[in-house]
Formats: structure tokens, C-alpha cells, sequence
């Protein structure tokens, strides 16, 4: 159905449009939905406190963390009179209307969203479901045009993305503790909100001050940081190449963050960074947190 009306007056759901509505009977979710670095050409704004975008689920794969729906978006004109069918509703009587009769109500009105501005994107967004403090993170998988012209869009759980170790705060070195809890506060919300280059360099930003705090030296950079503890790892252990998974995977997040370089990008002639390359990341920041014995293995 085109249109969503929900009952200004008992918040019950109909759908169809405003001249033909019909209660919605089933109980799935309909969620605040918000598009992750798309400039809409209209945003959308919330109105007596319903929200400017939202999705409708239609279907949900609870194993592989898969959900199908539409997006709605909100009448810039409220409240809507809608004509409705609904025998349960005792307190609305019926009225003359085309030919016949209907029952009249006031709604909060949505269209379905034509979602045309996401047409030309190089990449499809993440999004966010809920409103804060409860929300979800989501990829867009596909967008689907139906026979009636409305898409359906098919997204999926960013259930590893963002994932932090819980970190051991009397564990860390004093002289990077404040630092190191807001980093990796920090990774957290831009893997939550932004992409996958500003991923990478959150997560590069953090092995910056873990390395400075093994170095005791936090200006040095990832690259300085790595090779000070080889050379650390070499004097105690004369027969090794100073190389342990510490400084393995430190570098992987250091290699990663210069492919997000446009010139470097070129000149090595490497593909751009993806989501598998930002949830890499983490998992290598992780990795080296729990490996430290600075967060907890949980």
C-alpha cells in the first residue's frame, strides 16, 4: 500500500490511502529509520513526534540476520482525514462517501518513499533503526522496484561492526589511559555513524596510542610505534624477527589506512576500502587490546 495513516486519536494503523483505508492486522515492526551519510534533497522532519522516515518489516530472517520492508515517508501537511472501513472502531459511525459510506478519522499520514536520491550513490548506506538510546545498525543489501512501482529494500545486521572489547581500565598504562578509553569510544561511534575509510582511521588512530604506550612515546605514529616494539621484541629474544601478532596486526590496520588515500589508492593501483575492510580492523584493534591484556576476551 501506498499510504500509512496512523489514528490520531487511538494510534491504531491503517493502510491503503486516504480515500479507501483498511486496519493493518499484523504486528510487524514499523521503526524510526535513518539513512547514514545520504544527503536527502528534502529531509524529512519529525512532526508530533513521529519521525520523518520510517520502516515498515516485512519479512525477517532471524539466523541470517536479514530484513525486507519499505520506507515511509511523512506528509509535510498534517493531520490527514482518511476514509476507512474498520467494524471493530464502535466509536466512529459511518458516514455518506462515494456512493456508499465510510468511517472518518484523523491520522498522521506517511507516503511511501520513492528512495530515487540513493539511485546514484557509488555504494548503498548503512542505516540506523530505533531512536536513541535503543537502535540498530543496518547495511542495504538491495533495493528492489515491484510491479506498482514501490521499491522494497532488503537490509541486513551490522551485528560485528562496532564491536569493542570491554576494556580492563587498571590494566592500561597510565599515561594513555583517558586518551585510549576515548579512542576507542570513538571507534565505536564512527563504526556505528560513518563509513568505512573513517573506520579504518579510528582504528588507526587507537594502535597510535597503544603502540605510544608501549614505546613510552606517544608522538610516535602507528609505523614508528611497530617498529620501536620489534626492535623491543629483538633485544629480548635475539633469534626471532621481532614480528609477534601484536605488531601483525597492527600493521594490516596501518596498510589498510593508507589504501583510504586517494593518491596512494592510484599509485598502488589498489581497490578503495570496504565494510570488510573497516570490520577487519576492529577485529584487529580487538585483537590487540585482549592480546595485551588491556580488555576483556569476552
Amino acid at each position: 500500500m501506498r499510504e500509512l495513516g496512523i489514528c490520531k486519536s487511538s494510534g491504531r494503523l491503517y493502510e491503503g490511502n486516504r480515500n479507501s483505508g483498511t486496519p493493518v492486522t499484523n504486528s510487524n515492526p514499523i521503526l524510526p529509520i535513518t539513512m547514514i551519510g545520504v544527503d536527502l534533497p528534502t529531509p524529512p522532519v519529525s512532526i508530533s513526534g513521529f519521525s520523518g522516515l520510517i520502516f515498515r518489516e516485512e519479512s525477517f530472517d532471524p539466523i541470517t540476520k536479514i530484513r525486507r520492508g519499505r520506507v515511509y515517508r511523512i506528509n509535510e501537511s498534517q493531520p490527514v482525514t482518511w476514509q476507512v472501513q474498520d467494524a471493530s472502531r464502535k466509536d466512529l459511525e459511518y458516514k455518506a462517501w462515494a456512493n456508499g459510506a465510510a468511517q472518518e478519522l484523523e491520522t498522521t499520514s506517511y507516503n511511501i518513499d520513492s528512495l530515487s536520491y540513493l539511485r546514484n550513490l557509488k555504494s548503498l548506506p548503512k542505516v540506523v533503526l530505533g531512536e536513541a538510546p535503543f537502535q540498530t545498525n543496518w547495511k542495504i543489501l538491495a533495493i528492489e522496484t515491484q510491479f506498482d512501482g514501490k521499491p522494497l529494500i532488503t537490509i541486513k545486521a551490522l551485528s560485528s561492526f562496532g564491536t569493542m572489547p570491554e576494556l580492563i581500565t587498571n590494566q592500561l598504562p597510565t599515561l594513555v589511559k583517558a586518551k585510549l578509553i576515548m579512542a576507542v569510544e570513538n571507534v565505536e561511534a564512527v563504526a556505528n555513524k560513518l563509513g568505512s575509510v573513517e573506520t579504518v582511521d579510528a582504528c588507526r588512530s587507537a594502535l597510535s596510542l597503544v603502540f605510544g604506550a608501549l614505546g613510552d612515546d606517544l608522538t610516535l605514529d602507528l609505523g614508528a610505534g611497530i617498529t620501536k616494539r620489534i626492535k623491543s621484541n629483538q633485544e629480548r629474544n635475539k633469534k626471532g624477527n621481532g614480528q609477534d601478532l601484536v605488531t601483525h596486526s597492527a600493521e594490516i590496520v596501518r596498510r589498510l589506512h593508507s589504501r583510504s588515500k586517494p593518491n596512494e589508492e592510484v599509485r598502488l593501483n589498489t581497490r578503495s576500502v570496504s565494510d570488510e575492510d573497516a570490520n577487519l580492523a576492529l577485529k584487529c584493534l580487538w585483537f590487540v587490546l585482549v592480546e595485551l591484556g588491556w580488555a576483556k576476551d569476552e
